[in-house]
C-alpha cells in the first residue's frame, strides 16, 4: 500500500464542496455560481501543485537516469578492473612460479660449485701447497723423468679443466642470481600494480555504492513526488466531480426558475436508457490505443487507460459526443487541453490532449458542436484525441467502444 502524502487544500475542498445554500430562484442560481467559482479557483490550486509534482518528477528521473549511466559506466570499469586484478593474480602465481624454479636452479647451481670446488681442492693439494706446485711428490711418485713429465701434464690439465669447470658454475651461479633479482624486481613491480588496481577497485566499488544510495534516495523522492501528483489528481477528479453536481444544480434551478416563468411542473432530468454516442472527430480517425491496463508511454508503468485514442491530424475539429453542459474546459496535468461535457443523464464525457479549447465552462453544447481541436498537448507522444465515456455520474471509467457503436 502506498504511503498516502498529506497535501495543501484538502480540507478546503472538502469543506466547500457540495455545501450548498437552501435557495432557489435567481438568488439560488448566483450561490450555486458563487460555489462552481470558487471550485474553479481549488482547481487551479490543485492543478498548479499538480504540476510542480509532475516537474519535480520529471527532474527527478532525470537525475535517476543520469546517475543509473554512471552507474553503469561505473560497473564497466570495475568489471575491467577486475579483468586486470585477476589477470594480475595469475602473473603473480606464475612469477612465484618461476622464482621458486630459479631458487630451485640456484640451490642446484651453488651445490654443483661446491661439489667442482670440493674436488678441485683435493686435486690442486696433490699439486699445488700454499699456491706452488709440490714436484717432490709429483717425482717421488714417478717411476721415471717421462712418467713426471707426463703426470705433471696430466694433473695440470685436470686441475684446469676442474678450473674451468669451476668458473663455468660459478658464471651459472652468477647468472642464476641475477635472474633471481631480477624476478624478484618484476615480483614486487606486479604485486605494486596489483595493489594500486585493487585500490582503484575498492574506489570504484564505493563511489558506486554511493550512486545507489543516491538512486535510492532519488527513487524515495519520486515515489513521495508521485504521491503527491496522484492525490492532487484524485482531488482534480473530485472537484470536477463537485462542480458536474454544481452544475446540475444549476441546470435544476434554471429549470425550475423557467416553470415557474410558464407556469409549468419542471422537467424531470433525464437518465441515459442507452443508445450511441456520436462520433468525437469530423473523421473517422484510428484507434492507436484502447481502453485498458497497459505500460503508460510516458510513465513506463502499468496503468489504467481510461479511454481510447483516435489518431488524427493536429486541428481536426472535435465534436461533443452528445449534448450537455461543458463542467472543465482548461489545462489539466496529464490530459493538456482538456474539456468535460456532463450529458445530464449520468454520463460525462473526456475530450484530452486537444491543441485548442473552443468551448467555456458553463457552455451549452449540442450533439456534434465543437469542442475543440486535435493536439498533443500533456503527456503525449502524438497527435491524437483522449476520449473517455464516463458513467455513474462521471465517476466510473468504461469502454467508450460500445458507446460509439463498435
Amino acid at each position: 500500500m502506498k504511503k498516502r502524502v498529506l497535501v495543501p487544500f484538502i480540507a478546503v475542498a472538502a469543506a466547500a464542496s457540495l455545501v450548498f445554500v437552501p435557495v432557489s430562484g435567481h438568488a439560488g442560481v448566483l450561490e450555486i455560481q458563487k460555489q462552481i467559482d470558487q471550485i474553479a479557483q481549488q482547481e487551479k490550486a490543485r492543478q498548479k501543485a499538480k504540476e510542480e509534482a509532475d516537474k519535480k518528477v520529471s527532474g527527478i528521473n532525470g537525475q535517476i537516469k543520469q546517475e543509473q549511466k554512471g552507474v553503469d559506466d561505473l560497473q564497466k570499469e570495475i568489471d575491467e578492473q577486475s579483468k586486470q586484478v585477476m589477470a594480475l593474480e595469475q602473473q603473480i602465481a606464475d612469477t612465484n612460479l618461476k622464482l621458486a624454479e630459479t631458487g630451485k636452479q640456484k640451490a642446484e647451481a651453488e651445490e654443483r660449485v661446491a661439489s667442482r670446488k670440493s674436488l678441485l681442492e683435493s686435486r690442486v693439494r696433490l699439486m699445488y701447497m700454499n699456491g706452488s706446485v709440490s714436484y717432490l711428490d709429483v717425482l717421488l711418485s714417478a717411476t721415471s723423468f717421462s712418467d713426471f713429465i707426463d703426470r705433471f701434464q696430466n694433473l695440470r690439465t685436470i686441475v684446469g679443466k676442474d678450473t674451468e669447470i669451476l668458473q663455468a658454475n660459478e658464471r651459472d651461479k652468477e647468472a642464476i642470481t641475477q635472474q633471481e633479482a631480477e624476478i624478484k624486481t618484476q615480483l614486487a613491480q606486479v604485486t605494486d600494480m596489483h595493489s594500486q588496481k585493487a585500490a582503484i577497485t575498492a574506489t570504484l566499488q564505493k563511489n558506486l555504492k554511493q550512486k545507489e544510495v543516491t538512486i535510492a534516495s532519488l527513487t524515495k523522492e519520486g515515489q513521495k513526488q508521485e504521491n503527491i501528483s496522484e492525490e492532487e489528481e484524485a482531488a482534480l477528479e473530485k472537484l470536477v466531480k463537485d462542480k458536474q453536481t454544481l452544475y446540475a444544480k444549476l441546470a435544476e434551478e434554471k429549470r425550475k426558475e423557467e416553470a415557474k416563468k410558464n407556469g409549468t411542473a419542471a422537467a424531470a432530468k433525464p437518465v441515459y436508457s442507452g443508445g450511441k454516442l456520436g462520433w468525437p472527430l469530423t473523421i473517422n480517425g484510428t484507434i492507436s490505443s484502447e481502453f485498458g491496463y497497459r505500460i503508460d508511454p510516458i510513465k513506463k508503468v502499468n496503468k489504467l487507460h481510461k479511454g481510447i485514442d483516435l489518431a488524427a491530424p493536429k486541428g481536426t475539429p472535435v465534436l461533443s459526443a452528445d449534448e450537455g453542459t461543458v463542467i472543465l474546459a482548461s489545462w489539466v496535468s496529464g490530459y493538456g487541453n482538456t474539456v468535460v461535457v456532463d450529458h445530464n443523464n449520468g454520463l460525462v464525457t473526456w475530450y484530452g490532449h486537444m491543441s485548442a479549447i473552443s468551448v467555456s465552462e458553463g457552455d451549452s453544447v449540442k450533439r456534434g458542436g465543437k469542442v475543440g481541436e486535435v493536439g498533443s498537448t500533456g503527456d503525449s507522444t502524438g497527435n491524437h484525441l483522449h476520449f473517455e465515456v464516463r458513467k455513474d455520474g462521471g465517476d466510473t471509467p468504461t469502454n467508450p467502444r460500445p458507446y460509439l457503436g463498435l
